[in-house]
């Protein structure tokens, strides 16, 4: 697993976000979390000896309103020309990503977090709006029961429960088997850690 940091900085979003290890560091140091775009590491997963998965600005969000489509394109070029990596693109900001009308490469799979059942429409963005071969739903990091849920048109999900931060939100059981009981029913591949797909593509 490796990380391509071409975005650093971030904004709390939703309360999933508070627990953020990224976020707590910066936040304890009392520094500025502003998501920046480095053009100076735009090549950087040419460097990147394949086969390998690469995290998308872990701890960032490359959709974030600060970065331009200009620059989001401009990864999405580089992600197309590493074939032998497979690039792992998480973001809470659905609506952005739902808005890209932009066919992701193959060796991308792009992924919405759902912390809990009111953030289940971000899946139907996912489904309906993203164009993407590869599509990966992550419960988490849990801050409620998710419910019911419609995963036609995802190919993978996990659930993430919290292990970091100051107070760690605990997460019954049952909410977890809830999910993986309905991944298995539709048919969705069910994978224990968080962007684990070195096995899709």
């Amino acid at each position: 697993m490796k990380a391509w940091e071409i975005v650093t900085g971030c904004e709390r979003l939703t309360p999933g976000c508070d627990n953020c290890p990224t976020y707590w560091d910066y936040k304890e140091k009392g520094m500025d979390y502003h998501p920046i775009f480095h053009m100076d590491r735009l090549r950087d997963p040419y460097e990147m000896v394949g086969p390998a998965t690469v995290v998308v600005a872990p701890g960032s969000d490359l959709l974030h309103e600060a970065i331009t489509y200009k620059h989001i394109l401009a990864a999405a070029a580089v992600m197309e020309e590493n074939h032998d990596l497979v690039f792992e693109l998480g973001t809470k900001r659905a609506e952005r990503l739902g808005a890209l009308q932009f066919m992701w490469p193959d060796n991308v799979m792009v992924g919405i977090p759902v912390e809990e059942s009111k953030y289940k429409w971000r899946i139907d963005i996912l489904r309906d709006d993203v164009q993407a071969k590869h599509k990966m739903i992550s419960f988490g990091p849990m801050t409620g029961r998710v419910g019911k849920v419609d995963l036609s048109g995802i190919e993978a999900a996990g659930v993430v429960v919290e292990t970091w931060g100051p107070n760690p939100r605990y997460v019954p059981q049952s909410w977890v088997d809830e999910v993986k009981d309905q991944c298995l029913e539709q048919g969705v591949r069910y994978i224990e850690q968080h962007w684990v797909s070195e096995e899709i593509i």
